[in-house]
Order: structure tokens, then C-alpha cells, then sequence
């Protein structure tokens, strides 16, 4: 089962020791007419969607609709249940439970003749997604994937769990049933409560009073947070290991910041670690999702866009303070695998590749004994200690997974080799790989294009030009962004997903922070000012969109989403909305002069100051990079003049965290810009507070007097 534990500190309900759950239905287009409505309840309409999760299920015997209020409460003549079954492409245990128990047809005729059953696809309405697992979550301590619940006809909580056999699924539903036809008043008692419990969860409580952000409240939060890391194999103690960039992004910042030698090392080995471990691809390169271990050595198969695209980040930024050069190296081959894998011929960017082939899990990927063996030939000792191999000990009692060496030169000295010998060596081997793999399915590709996980390709394709000069990685950040601008973007409203030549569903918050970020990091390295204009424009229509009285953040969705609004602050695989676009706009009020932009991040910054607290910092890593530039001092650096662009260039490739950028080939009446042109010559200001020094000519001084 896919899972997600809990970790939002506003919960204020008890949870309810009951297996029943929340559910409801979301609004709609009311497209449909009376007579459609009536045939499809009847028929599985899944095959005429794009979605490919959907997709997946148009075969099932069961009458799957898509998601449409109208449709299922207006022509629900009947009153009967609901089921939603919420999963995506490349969720595996999704796959498991539609073989096992979807495809059954004594399940689909029970279902058939009792329930509306509605499937989602949680990348195109991660609105409805939230709300159902912020229910689960409260409910039971955790959630998953696929996240299976059971509704009223009005729409509000049953029942929920994730994966069920076919067995513990027909006999859910037959409780569920029988109570409702025999206690109904039951079920709309405990409705109520859940349906109470989710407002609360979405209301926040905050002080209004100015806060005052002091490198102390980051240190206690880091010293407790540090005695949860793992200190040997790196990253936190847990029995299953994601990466989660977020969180590393801001423990490199703080190391920095604070010189703390311990921290730095902790950061360097973990990362180390990770390009090594067998949550990587490397034969096809890639990062997998997470790995089922703690010591990173068996991935959950499935390659998601968001983990790719903020990895690109992650190394690039690592390497700009590091030169480490397999950061560098896994930066290069992690672009190569999504230029090849994960792209289509106009920019955009596929949203995940799936764990499965129609072999089962991972299947694509590993290797039994034999074929290692044929491939090793006479190198059988050196395959193994190369890729790390226990032949004594398989996974899943006959497998094996590759993982690199972490000490290649221990290697070479072991097997007398030089460099270029076992580079020989190795391609060799990489080819009868990839031979023997040309015989197998090759897992499915969800073709997707969701708007905010392209602009975080956009910001890391940026951030990895920043780190190595290569101007391949900032053509095809401009690409991309591209075709966001011509696919997505209308002169209005800004759109979630792209599919079949067709925008899909109006933008959420993520959609909107993230590709404001992209704009601004595209800005920051182009000077071009159509990036800044863009960046611009998106803010005032999220602000207009998402913007609420009761608290200073921003709601997930312009309306609420069933019957509550979702306000999330905590990252969680993808950094928090509300936070990047409060650095957004903290950024945008400096570049422009924008007070009213500035306000806003002030008061989104006060309003989260009272979660800092009890180590809760790991959870909130994106708010406590913007916290790190208010209770640390930082600066400004604006260079002008027809050179700017590339001595912009040259200072980009250090790690210089608290600094904001801002170049201009030309004069601008901009508030950092204004009267800081001179022709024929281009000048490098370093600034704080707007209060700058005398301007230098070179990168090494300007480095000077910022690292002094």
C-alpha cells in the first residue's frame, strides 16, 4: 500500500477509534444531460477520458463514472451509496487491487446494483485527493494509496480504507449496506462529525502580533530535529526512506549559514549516499520514489516528475558549494533519463513512469541470478562487488537490484584496474543489460502534463545551468516554459493539466506558486523581462483566487472543495505551496517595490512563526528558508551592464544562499535597478537593505565582500 502518515499540527479532532470514514462529492461542469446521465450510471465510462489511470479501469465490470456532482446527486433517483476510489498510473498497489478485486465480476455486480462508483485520479483533482486523506489521516494516524470510501447520497463520510482484497472489500461494503438500510439515521449522525472535524482541520488559529526571527529559533528546532537523522546511511530514521528534497534544500542553507561542520558533513555523505543506493536507476538513470529499507537498497519502482525535476535542484545546488563531482554526474544522467524518458517533442514533461510491467513490480528493472551470471561471464566477482550483489542474498527470493559502489577506488586498487579498464567494463555490461531488458514490457509512461510539477523541471533545469555554465540545461528550462505559456496559461486563469492537445481543469495554488518560482529563478539568470511581467500577473490572480479573511494563507482551491476549504501549510513530498509563494512574494516585493507583496509574505511568515516549535521544523523545511533570510542577514547583488548576463553567470555557479539577484543589460527604473547603468560599463553592486557598497568590476571581489 502506498501510505502518508500524518503531520499537520492544527489537528484539533479526537480520533474516532471506527473504521467508518469521510467522503463526498465535489462540484462538477454541468455538462451532462438527463438522457447521458441515465445511460452512463449504466455502463463503465471510463474509455472516454485521458486520464491514464482512468484509462486503466475502462475495462473493469463496473459502471465507473468519472467526477461529477451533477451527475451523481441529480440523477441518484435511487439514494443509493457512493464508493470513490481514488488512486494514479503508477501506483502499484492500485494495480494490485483493481487485478484482484475490480476485475472481479461478483464484486462489480454487488457494486452495480447497490452503489454509484466514481474513480479519481488524484494528480487531475489533488483537491479532492486532500480532502480525503486529510479525513483518513485524522481518522486512523495514516492514508494511503488507493484510498477506497464509501459515501452518503448526499455526499458526506461513511466509510474509508485503502487496499482491500476481494474478500475484505465485498464484505465492507455488505456492513455498510446493511446499516444503511437498517440504521441510516447511524450514518448521518457520525457524518456530521466528520464533516465537522474537517472544517476544524482547515482552520487555523495565529497570533497577530509581530514576531521577531532570531537564529535561535532555527537552532533549537535543528538540534532537535537532528537527533531523528541517520547518521549512517543518511537521511531520517525510518523503515521506509523517501528523499525529500525540501528538507535537504534547507539543511545545506543552515550548515552554511551556521558553519556547522557536523551538519555539513551529514548533508555531503547523505547525498553521497543516495546517488549510490538502489534508489536510483543506473542502468536507465532516474531516481526511483523511495526505497522499502532503510539503508536505500530496494526502491518502490515507480519515477515520479516531482522527484526527478527537484533532485535536478537538490545535486545542482549541492554541487555549487561541494564541486563534488558525482553530484555532478547524477545531475547529468538524471537530465539525460527525463530528456529521453519523460518528454514530449514541445517542452512538456510527463508526470511518472510506472513501477509495474505485466510481470508485477519492478520487474523491468531486476535481475535473477542466471542472467547476471551470463552477463558477468568471467567478471562475476567484480559485477557483484561493482553493483553491490549478494548473490546469497535475493529480494523476494530470487532477485536483484543493482546499486553502484561507494568506493570506487577501494574497487580499482582490489582488481588491479585502471579507470578506463573498468569504464570498458562497464559499458560492456550496461549493453547486455539493456539487451536482455529489450525482451521485457517497459512500463507504462502516464502521459500527463501537470503544470506545477513542469515548473518544478523548470526550476531545477535553472538551478543545474546555475551550478555548470551549460547552456542546454537553461534552453530547455526556456522551452519548457514555453509551453506552459502557449498550453496553459489564458489571459485569466492559469490551468492544472494537459492531455490530448486539451488544458484540463483550472489551476490550483501549487500550480500557481510553482510556476511564479520558475518564472522568477528564469528571470534571475535572463534578465528577461517578460519572465518578471509573467510573474507578476500570476500572483495577483492567485491572491485574487485563494486569498481568505480568516488567516493570513492561501486556500488550496478559489472555491471549497466539497464542504470545507483546504488550507495547507506543511511540505510534504513537494515543498508547501503557501510557503514558496510567500518567498514569491517576499522576492517580488524587493525586485518591484511591491509593499502590498511584501505585507502579505510579512504576515503568511508571522502567521506560521507559533509552528516552530517541538521540532515540527522538518515538516515545514520550505518556511524555514524564508525564516533563515529574515534571522540571518542577507543581501542584495544587482549587476548592470552589457555584461551582466554573463558575469551573472560566473557568480551563479557558488552557493550563495540570503542573496537576491537581480541583472539588467540595460537602464531600468526598477527599485534595485534605478540609477545604477553607466555605459560601457558593467558594475556589480552588493547591497543590504537596499544600502549599497562602491560597485566592483570582477566576480572575485564581488565574492569577497559577500563571503567576508
Amino acid at each position: 500500500m502506498e501510505t502518508k502518515s500524518i503531520n499537520s499540527p492544527n489537528l484539533k479532532v479526537q480520533v474516532i477509534s471506527s473504521t467508518l470514514l469521510f467522503c463526498s462529492i465535489f462540484l462538477f461542469p454541468n455538462s451532462f444531460n438527463s438522457l447521458y446521465a441515465q445511460k452512463s450510471m449504466n455502463t463503465n465510462r471510463l474509455y472516454l477520458e485521458t486520464s491514464s489511470y482512468l484509462l486503466q479501469h475502462s475495462q473493469n465490470p463496473i459502471y465507473w463514472q468519472r467526477w461529477n456532482e451533477n451527475l451523481y446527486s441529480d440523477f441518484n433517483t435511487e439514494e443509493k451509496l457512493i464508493v470513490v476510489s481514488i488512486g494514479y498510473s503508477s501506483c502499484h498497489w492500485c494495480h494490485v487491487m483493481e487485478k484482484e478485486t475490480f476485475e472481479d465480476n461478483k464484486v462489480a455486480n454487488y457494486m452495480n446494483q447497490n452503489f454509484i462508483s466514481i474513480k479519481v485520479d488524484r494528480e487531475e483533482n489533488p483537491e479532492i485527493d486532500n480532502i480525503y486523506m486529510t479525513a483518513t489521516q485524522m481518522m486512523t494516524g495514516s492514508g494511503g494509496w488507493p484510498l477506497n470510501v464509501v459515501c452518503l447520497p448526499d455526499g458526506r463520510p461513511v466509510y474509508g480504507g485503502t487496499y482491500h482484497t476481494k474478500e475484505q472489500w465485498l464484505e465492507v461494503l455488505g456492513k455498510i449496506q446493511n446499516l444503511y438500510e437498517n440504521n441510516k439515521e447511524q450514518l448521518y449522525v457520525f457524518a456530521k462529525k466528520v464533516e465537522k472535524g474537517i472544517q476544524e482541520v482547515n482552520r487555523f488559529e495565529y497570533t497577530k502580533e509581530a514576531s521577531s526571527f532570531k537564529p535561535e529559533i532555527l537552532k533549537n528546532e535543528m538540534a532537535y530535529w537532528s537527533q531523528n537523522w541517520d547518521t549512517v546511511n543518511g537521511g531520517e530514521q525510518q523503515n521506509q526512506k523517501f528523499i525529500t528534497p525540501v528538507k535537504f534544500n534547507y539543511i545545506q542553507q543552515y550548515q552554511y549559514l551556521e558553519k556547522d561542520q557536523k551538519i555539513k558533513s551529514y548533508y555531503e555523505n547523505t547525498l553521497e549516499n543516495i546517488a549510490n543506493s538502489g534508489i536510483v536507476d543506473h542502468l536507465k538513470s532516474g531516481f526511483y520514489r523511495y526505497t522499502v529499507d532503510a539503508e536505500w537498497k530496494i526502491p518502490h519502482f515507480e519515477k515520479m516528475l516531482y522527484d526527478n525535476a527537484q533532485l535536478l535542484t537538490l545535486y545542482s545546488t549541492a554541487y555549487k558549494e561541494f564541486k563534488n563531482p558525482l553530484f555532478k554526474s547524477t545531475v547529468y544522467k538524471t537530465f539525460e533519463f527525463l530528456k529521453k524518458q519523460m518528454k514530449n517533442k514541445e517542452g512538456g514533461y510527463y508526470a511518472a513512469i510506472d513501477a509495474d510491467n505485466d510481470k508485477g513490480e519492478g520487474r523491468y528493472y531486476i535481475f535473477n541470478s542466471e542472467e547476471i551470471k551470463k552477463i558477468a561471464d568471467s567478471d562475476l566477482l567484480l559485477v557483484q562487488d561493482y553493483y553491490r550483489i549478494n548473490l546469497n542474498k535475493p529480494f523476494e527470493k530470487s532477485f536483484y537490484h543493482l546499486r553502484m559502489t561507494d568506493d570506487l577506488e577501494g574497487l580499482l586498487k582490489k582488481y588491479s584496474l585502471t579507470t578506463y579498464k573498468l569504464n570498458k567494463k562497464i559499458e560492456a555490461w550496461e549493453i547486455k543489460f539493456e539487451s536482455l531488458k529489450k525482451n521485457r514490457e517497459i512500463p507504462l509512461i502516464d502521459n500527463k502534463i501537470i503544470t506545477s510539477w513542469n515548473a518544478l523541471m523548470i526550476s531545477g533545469l535553472v538551478c543545474a545551468f546555475e551550478a555548470f555554465g551549460d547552456t542546454i540545461f537553461i534552453n530547455h528550462a526556456e522551452e519548457t516554459f514555453r509551453f506552459l505559456s502557449k498550453n496553459l496559461f489564458s489571459s485569466e486563469k492559469l490551468m492544472h493539466t494537459y492531455q490530448v492537445n486539451e488544458a484540463k481543469i483550472e489551476a490550483n495554488l501549487e500550480d500557481y506558486a510553482f510556476t511564479i518560482q520558475a518564472a522568477l529563478d528564469l528571470y534571475k539568470n535572463t534578465g528577461a523581462i517578460l519572465y518578471l511581467e509573467q510573474a507578476n500577473k500570476l500572483p495577483q490572480q492567485a491572491i485574487k483566487k485563494f486569498n481568505t479573511s480568516e488567516n493570513p494563507f492561501l486556500t488550496f482551491t478559489e472555491s471549497p472543495v466539497l464542504f470545507s476549504e483546504i488550507v495547507s501549510v506543511d511540505d510534504n513530498v513537494i515543498p508547501s505551496a503557501n510557503a514558496i509563494m510567500a518567498m514569491n512574494l517576499w522576492k517580488m516585493g524587493h525586485l518591484l517595490g511591491n509593499e502590498d507583496f511584501s505585507n502579505i509574505a510579512k504576515n503568511m511568515l508571522e502567521g506560521i512563526s507559533s509552528f516552530f516549535r517541538d521540532g515540527r521544523s522538518s515538516n515545514y523545511s520550505q518556511w524555514a528558508k524564508l525564516i533563515a533570510i529574515e534571522a540571518y542577514s542577507f543581501k542584495e547583488v544587482v549587476i548592470v551592464g552589457s555584461e551582466a548576463k554573463k558575469l551573472n553567470k560566473e557568480l551563479q555557479q557558488n552557493y550563495l544562499p540570503n542573496v537576491l539577484f537581480q541583472i539588467s543589460e540595460k537602464e531600468s527604473e526598477m527599485p534595485l535597478l534605478k540609477d545604477r547603468f553607466f555605459e560601457g560599463e558593467t558594475l556589480i553592486y552588493v547591497c543590504e537593505n537596499k544600502v549599497c557598497l562602491m560597485p566592483v568590476t570582477k566576480v572575485t571581489e564581488a565574492l569577497k565582500i559577500l563571503k567576508d
